[in-house]
This record gives structure tokens, C-alpha cells and sequence, in this order.
């Protein structure tokens, strides 16, 4: 046990091996109006990763500066990048500007201070850089308007080793994300605290064991662990383990997400379901477990592969395994409170990642741990042994039936691009941002669904709600226009908007009314009334 035990510490070793902290690099410009500062996540550059930069206006003595819209009348701020070949910038975002009126005119823009962030990615065999050069220029209003510009040169050093942002980066990366325009339910999820994103977490891992791909095969496990002989100690023993191989691989997961964010790749809860491979791996685990169920074939334990046959007769081991395997079932599931607790995590600095990886981890493992710390209490509950069991089986055998087709539907679908879809009468669009930007500033009211064909929760939403014939009435009713943005394979586009929502994971649900620029976010778990009351506000 103390070698498997040795092997995952050192495969979660692995990940952190080659990171170094490094400190930020700033840079600097000022007037008597206004302070523009650059801050980088790091003061050195690795050309294979990501580079996150800030720049932060400070405004002085009532002068106000204007957004990336300036509204009516006014020019907007603007960075401009000179990056060698092989960069570009991606994911620009701006604090939420305020609007000043003067009569019939309204202009947005600052008059405190107002933050710009971007990432700068390598994409093509980028050149070995150490120089980069940056222009922000501005319009500086009070009475008068005066034009004012920065051009500052970036100077690095070049190095081979994976970098983590240092503290001044963080402190600063977490005001700028509070001045943000991300919206979410039910706040904006920037403006929880750690404490609370992990108590989210925590009750979402919870919930994440009776999503219904999850739910059969714990159970049958949790039973047959109770029937036999009761052995408190060993029980408890087993019940930690199965905890720790939890802990564990949620652990890796968070690695291998930090470090893909790192590379400057933007992934997210399930992100490894939009590999064709990984489906297919999940397919033919889910049709073993079948047929296990059904009593078609019969593995020494129940949820043990090659590896477990072989220690069959160690049952830490299998705990521990059991805990790592769990946590592969789960990934094509969200449970509510998971999602907003994932995306805010994943748009924060690294240190945030463990913690809340940690508590979702927890909260998933410990439905199936309390059988083992209580299993006398559990033996009491459940009836004896008997036929029963055989018939629980195969009536369990049915979602995990069904999640194979899923599977195979999802497989195919990964195969096939649909640029539309209907049910009933409607027509749901593919995903264009330009077009629901422009619809939504025409007036008209738009509704988009963020959902992929390996998320069992979006599938049962688009069944139940979305697809309904009252939906189709109240869109009808409403004049919606619907789209959908379909995140089974990977979509750069999709990905983006996701982002500018606050999540990192589908479903996302997103209602414009037409009446103003504004919109509502759905929660998670649809019910017809919940859609109702929504677009109804």
C-alpha cells in the first residue's frame, strides 16, 4: 500500500517538478492626470508558455479617463501590443466602467481606477524573445479632454522552467478581477471569498455522487461492501483510503489544469471528454461495468481493473484504486454549486486551485466513506442478503446501459459537425458571438445554451425544459432567438464566452431581453417555472 501510496505522491510531484515562482515585472508612466502601470505574472519567459499581464490606470484629481466603449461622444482606451512572430493575445478583458451623464450624452469610462488584463500565447514556434513593447494611450477629460499616450519597452529573461506568478502578481490579479465584468449566480462569483468557493465546492462534490452515471455503481459498491462481515476497523481503514485515492486524483486533476492554463491553454471541468480517446476509454469501462452488473462476466472485485485481479486479495489497495476510478466516472458530470465553484477557481491564481480542488474532493468521497466509518448503522437499514441484491443489480444496469449509448452518441456526434439543430418548431443556431452582440444591441431578445453532448445534466435540461413544448410557447411568445454553443469538441469561440461569464464548464445558460444590454444567468438544474420567472423578470 505504501508503494501505491509512493507512486501517486510522485506522479503529483511530477507536475510541480519543473515550476519555479517567479516575481512580477512592472513598468511605468505618469502625469498629472493620470498613472498607467504594466505588471507580467512573471519577470522571465518561457516561449512554450503564457504570459498574463495587467495594466492598471490610476486616475488623479477628478480627471476620467473612457472605456473600451466610450459611449455617445469620447475616445476609447487603448493597449496596443508589438509582439515577434509566433504571439498573439487572447482573453481581453476591462473593469466595469461607470457612466457619466450630461444631458441627453452618456460616455463610460474611470475616474478612480480601471484595470486592463490579457494573456500573450505562443502559437506557432514562437521566436526566443526577451524584449516586448507596449502603447497605451488614453483621452484624459475633466473640463477639457487632453490625449495622452505610454510606449514602454518589456525586457526579459529567456528560461526553460514552467513559471508560477509571484505574491505582488496575485494581490494585484485579485483587485483587478473584483473590477471585472463577470457576472454569475447568484453574484458575481468574483466577489465570494475562498471560504465559501470551497463550501460550494465541498456540497457539489456531494451532490456529484447522485448524478445518475455515478450513482448505481457507488451504491452497488457502498452495499456489498456492508453485507459482508463486519470488520469496524478494517472498514475504517478502507473508508480513508478510498478518501485519499479521491483526494488524490482530484489533486492531479488540478495540476494538470494549472499546468495547461500555464501553457496558456483554456480548459475546464470535462475538458478531457472532448478527446474522441478519452470517450472511447469511457465507453469500454462503462460496458465492463454492464456487464458486471448483469452477471455476464465476474471480476474479483467489482470495481478493480487488471491491476485489481491482481491484488485482489489486498483490499487497501482496491479502496485506494476505487477512489482513483471514482473519480474518472465522475468527469462527465456537474452538479450544481460545482460549476460557478470550478470557473472561479479557474480564472485564479494558482494558490486557489488546492484548496478548493481539496474541498470538492472531500465532499464527493464522503457519502461512500461514511459507509465504511458506519457500517453497522448501514447493516441495520439495509434488508438481509437475498435476491434483492441480484434484482438492484440489473435495475442499476439500466442508467449505466443508457450512459453506454450516451456514450456512443457522443462518440459519433464528436465525429459530425451541426452547425443547427431543431426541436419541435424551433431552430437553435450554432453559436456566433458577432451575431448575438449584434442582436442583443438591435434590441432583440436572445437566449443561448452553453451545453455539450458528453454533459449528462445539460442533456437532461434540453429534454425536459428546453425541448418542451412550453418552452417553444414561451419562446414563441417572447420572440427569443435561440442558440446553442455546442462545446463537445473543442471551440476556442465558446471557450472565450465561457470565460467572460465567469466558468469554466457547461451548463451555462444566458438570457438577453432585448430591453437593455443586460442579461440573467439560469441556474444550472432547469425546471420549466425556474426558465419562466427568469425571462419574465
Amino acid at each position: 500500500m505504501y508503494k501505491l501510496f509512493a507512486i501517486a505522491m510522485a506522479g503529483l510531484s511530477l507536475v510541480f517538478a519543473s515550476c519555479r515562482e517567479s516575481q512580477a515585472l512592472a513598468v511605468e508612466g505618469t502625469t498629472d492626470k493620470v498613472t498607467v502601470k504594466v505588471l507580467t505574472s512573471t519577470d522571465e519567459i518561457n516561449e512554450t508558455q503564457a504570459l498574463d499581464v495587467l495594466v492598471k490606470f490610476t486616475m488623479h484629481n477628478d480627471w476620467h479617463i473612457f472605456a473600451e466603449n466610450p459611449g455617445s461622444i469620447g475616445r476609447p482606451t487603448e493597449v496596443k501590443w508589438r509582439l515577434p512572430e509566433g504571439y498573439r493575445v487572447e482573453n481581453i478583458r476591462w473593469s466595469k466602467p461607470k457612466d457619466f451623464k450630461k444631458g441627453k450624452i452618456i460616455q463610460h469610462g474611470y475616474d478612480t481606477t480601471a484595470y486592463y488584463s490579457a494573456t500573450i500565447v505562443p502559437i506557432d514556434r514562437p521566436e526566443k524573445v526577451q524584449d516586448l513593447d507596449v502603447e497605451v494611450s488614453w483621452l484624459a477629460c475633466r473640463e477639457e479632454c487632453v490625449p495622452e499616450k505610454m510606449v514602454r519597452t518589456l525586457s526579459f529573461a529567456v528560461t526553460d522552467v514552467n513559471l508560477l506568478p509571484g505574491t505582488e502578481w496575485r494581490n494585484e490579479e485579485e483587485l483587478a478581477l473584483r473590477s471585472f465584468k463577470t457576472a454569475d449566480i447568484p453574484a458575481n462569483a468574483q466577489a465570494y471569498n475562498l471560504l465559501l468557493i470551497m463550501i460550494m465546492a465541498f456540497t457539489g462534490g456531494v451532490i456529484l455522487n447522485f448524478m445518475p452515471c455515478i450513482f448505481p455503481i457507488l451504491t452497488i459498491k457502498a452495499i456489498s461492501l456492508v453485507q459482508g462481515s463486519i470488520r469496524p476497523k478494517e472498514m475504517r481503514q478502507e473508508a480513508l483510503l478510498y478518501m485519499l485515492g479521491v483526494v488524490l486524483s482530484f489533486l492531479i486533476t488540478a495540476g494538470i489544469l494549472l499546468l495547461l492554463r500555464l501553457q496558456g491553454e483554456q480548459v475546464g471541468w470535462g475538458f478531457q471528454l472532448q478527446s474522441p480517446l478519452f470517450v472511447g476509454v469511457m465507453l469500454a469501462i462503462f460496458i465492463v461495468v454492464f456487464l458486471l452488473l448483469m452477471d455476464w462476466i465476474h471480476l474479483p472485485p467489482l470495481f478493480a481493473d487488471k491491476l485489481g485481479r491482481v491484488t485482489a486479495s489486498k483490499k487497501k489497495v482496491s479502496a485506494f484504486l476505487t477512489g482513483f476510478f471514482a473519480v474518472l466516472i465522475a468527469s462527465p458530470c456537474t452538479a450544481p454549486f460545482m460549476g460557478i465553484a470550478v470557473g472561479y477557481t479557474l480564472t485564479q491564481p494558482p494558490y486557489v486551485y488546492f484548496p478548493v480542488f481539496t474541498a470538492l474532493a472531500l465532499g464527493y468521497a464522503l457519502p461512500f466513506a461514511l459507509v465504511g466509518f458506519f457500517p453497522k448503522t448501514i447493516h441495520r437499514i439495509l434488508p438481509r442478503p437475498g435476491k434483492w441484491m441480484a434484482i438492484l443489480k440489473k435495475i442499476f444496469a439500466v442508467p449505466v446501459f443508457l450512459t453506454c449509448l450516451w456514450l456512443v452518441w457522443v462518440l459519433h456526434s464528436q465525429l459530425v459537425i451541426r452547425n443547427a439543430s431543431s426541436a419541435g418548431t424551433m431552430v437553435w443556431e450554432a453559436y456566433n458571438k458577432a451575431k448575438v452582440e449584434k442582436l442583443v444591441a438591435d434590441g432583440h431578445p436572445v437566449f443561448v445554451d452553453f451545453t455539450a453532448k458528453w454533459c449528462i445534466t445539460c442533456l437532461a435540461n434540453e429534454t425536459l425544459v428546453l425541448h418542451s413544448p412550453e418552452f417553444e410557447k414561451l419562446a414563441q411568445s417572447k420572440k427569443m432567438l435561440l442558440f446553442k454553443a455546442d462545446w463537445t469538441n473543442d471551440d476556442p469561440e465558446i471557450t472565450e464566452a465561457l470565460a467572460a461569464f465567469g466558468r469554466n464548464s457547461v451548463p451555462l445558460y444566458v438570457y438577453y431581453s432585448g430591453k437593455d444590454s443586460g442579461y440573467v444567468i439560469l441556474p444550472q438544474l432547469l425546471t420549466y417555472k425556474q426558465v419562466e420567472t427568469y425571462i419574465n423578470k
